[in-house]
């Protein structure tokens, strides 16, 4: 995996600065910093037409930008949560939907995963963890998403899911031991 590229907190400032005054240059380096994990995260989450909906995320950000006041961490977890946001309006349009049934709805959401622990992504390649995290809980898999594609904390996961750390972790560790299980059943 290509290294992803990074806004370095201590110039930060500047560059929001700039974002929130219209500079290009470096709205283009936020969504170099940001795209590729967040369509990761989409991808991973099942929803229709991932580029449009990281294309709807950064619309957002634009439309927002002048409300956010913090760090480079805190831009990013405010740029996740709005991703998640989308996520779950997602989530809800398909569950509405009567001419779709519950249970394929409910499915197309379950396969919301990646794996936490990297010794897991270097035993089995990004499309076969997928299928196995197929099988954890919608919670335990969002923050499998959020820490394999994200790379966040469990604190950092915490608030962008509005979850307490012990419970981001204990959603981590459930859903690493069950992978565990699925990669050593025969």
């Amino acid at each position: 995996m290509p290294p992803t590229p990074t806004i370095p907190d201590r110039d930060f400032a500047a560059h929001l600065r700039a974002a929130k005054a219209g500079n290009e240059t470096i709205w283009r380096a936020l969504y170099d910093w940001l795209a590729p994990q967040l369509l990761g995260f989409v991808r991973a989450s099942h929803l229709s037409d991932p580029e449009d909906v990281v294309g709807d995320v950064f619309l957002e950000v634009a439309r927002r930008i002048d409300d956010f006041k913090g760090d480079a961490r805190g831009f990013r977890a405010w740029v996740f949560t709005i991703a998640r946001a989308r996520r779950v309006d997602e989530i809800r349009r398909r569950l509405r939907r009567t001419e779709e049934p519950l249970d394929t709805a409910v499915h197309d959401f379950a396969v919301d995963r990646a794996n936490v622990e990297h010794e897991a992504l270097a035993m089995v390649g990004l499309e076969e963890l997928l299928a196995l995290v197929d099988k954890l809980t919608d919670d335990q898999g969002e923050v499998i998403i959020l820490r394999a594609l994200g790379g966040w904390t469990a604190r950092e996961i915490g608030e962008i899911t509005c979850r307490s750390t012990g419970s981001v972790e204990q959603l981590q560790r459930r859903a690493v031991e069950a992978l565990r299980t699925l990669l050593d059943a025969p």
